[in-house]
């Protein structure tokens, strides 16, 4: 695409539509005073384009959901037939891409999962996985991890352990149970792998023989946090959390809102470590942006559970046909375009080139992640891994916080990222269609925008 196909903005247009983003619309997370996000106007692949014409290089795939890129052309038109066929019906009557969306689905998913229920968001995906769960086991309780994003909604901040999400809501309307991420990093337990053990698999089950009998439904957690800092677990941890679900009658939730859809350079990421939940989430990446879905997948024998019981949820707009449409396009993209072999082999380039980067600057304390999903967590000092944020939500002020100041020199040359909720973690998720190219672009930025922070925060340049 060339930038005559860009729709141009006179600077006072410009300053007019910011003026109606500060009037009119209700701002997400922190705000920043005097910051102007770009307005996207245009958008084709990994590349973006503002009102302003600045084209932007986008690696974090918009909000970590446009795997297969910006304006694929089948989804689109797949969608288009659609909307000429049947645009909507009720949720009550089954449609044509609703019955294919969830066989295919059926399919694919890890282990025994056969039936879904569809939404239109990871959060209410995850609601439908917390009320079945605890319908299915009649219990009240479900355990989840400390620093997890579910959602911000009352029922995924309860399970969600996310400070900087919970704190200002308190008290939540379910208050649940919560136990330490796999965070090899920085151990909760001031611990080392593999010596460790993995204590962290094992404090579920110590937390599970201190409640009441019976109390528990169910464990949820993702299988590579995102939100809390991207925390890749050791590959004992999942099989080691399935056996004590088992033992102990819970069911294993995992939220795969991020990590489901080839982001892993697998399907699903259950298939690193061999073993399969009995619900997953999914949204994001199912319809890679396209139109909003969620779903929820339960295995076999939650599925017989329900056949005459009464499941009381419904949305109004759940397997809406377009958003199947578009989910059924979007997987078929998946496998034409080879893009789980490709997220696989560009993570592993990707990874290179961060573990590069580390070599040659100081502030990086390390480098996580599987495929296209990848955390760099920054310091001002490797020995004793003092982030270089504060640990509370990253206030967004470019003068006196190095991790806003990096991300501002980041989108001085049009290369977006995203960062973590409190603390200094930068997130890489480009689209699975990434080259080799645009990881080059992507990382010189990168590696120059640590050089210009590196020298206006008077942090040592080598170690």
């Amino acid at each position: 695409m060339s930038k005559s196909d860009v729709r141009k903005f006179t600077e006072d247009q410009v300053k007019n539509l910011y003026a109606d983003v500060h009037s009119y619309i209700l701002q997400r997370w922190a705000p920043r005073p005097g910051y102007e996000p770009p307005i996207v106007v245009k958008e084709k692949g990994l590349d973006f384009w503002d009102a302003r014409g600045k084209k932007w290089l986008d690696f974090q795939s918009q909000l970590f959901n446009v795997n297969i890129g910006m304006h694929n052309k089948k989804v689109i038109e797949a969608c288009k037939k659609q909307l000429d066929e049947l645009v909507y019906a009720s949720p009550t009557y089954p449609t044509l891409p609703k019955i294919k969306l969830c066989k295919k689905l059926a399919q694919i998913a890890p282990g025994d999962l056969c039936k879904t229920f569809l939404s239109n968001s990871g959060t209410e995906a995850i609601e439908t996985a917390l009320k079945l769960a605890i319908l299915y086991k009649e219990r009240k309780k479900i355990i989840g991890l400390w620093r997890a994003y579910h959602g911000s909604t009352f029922g995924a901040m309860s399970i969600g352990g996310s400070k900087w999400v919970r704190s200002p809501t308190l008290p939540l309307i379910a208050e649940f149970d919560h136990i330490p991420p796999p965070y090899c990093y920085r151990c909760p337990f001031d611990m080392d792998y593999p010596s460790c053990g993995i204590q962290c698999a094992k404090n579920l089950k110590y937390v599970l023989e201190q409640e009441a009998a019976n109390s528990v439904a169910a464990f949820l957690g993702e299988p590579i946090m995102s939100g809390g800092g991207l925390l890749v677990p050791p590959d004992e941890y999942w099989p080691m959390i399935r056996k004590i679900c088992d033992e102990k009658d819970i069911v294993l939730i995992n939220d795969e809102v991020m990590t489901g859809f080839a982001r892993t350079g697998k399907m699903f990421a259950p298939e690193h470590w061999n073993y399969a939940p009995d619900i997953d989430v999914f949204a994001k990446g199912i319809t890679s942006g396209y139109i909003p879905m969620g779903a929820t997948m339960v295995n076999k024998r939650i599925a017989d559970h329900f056949e005459d019981k009464s499941f009381g949820h419904s949305f109004t707009y759940s397997g809406h046909a377009v958003a199947c449409t578009a989910a059924l396009a979007t997987i078929d993209q998946y496998y034409e375009l080879k893009l789980i072999d490709n997220c696989a082999k560009r993570g592993k380039y990707i990874m290179e080139g961060l573990k590069g980067i580390q070599e040659r600057t100081s502030i990086i304390g390390d480098v996580r992640g599987k495929g296209l999903f990848l955390g760099i967590e920054m310091v001002k000092h490797r020995e004793t891994k003092e982030g270089l944020a504060p640990l509370e939500l990253v206030k967004p002020d470019p003068e006196t916080n190095p991790m806003v100041y990096l991300q501002d020199r980041c989108s001085d040359e049009g290369l977006a990222f995203g960062m973590s909720m409190g603390g200094s973690i930068v997130r890489m998720t480009p689209a699975l269609i990434v080259i080799e190219e645009q990881i080059d672009q992507a990382l010189q930025i990168f590696e120059k925008a640590i050089n210009a922070t590196e020298e206006k925060f008077s942090l040592p340049t080598k170690e």
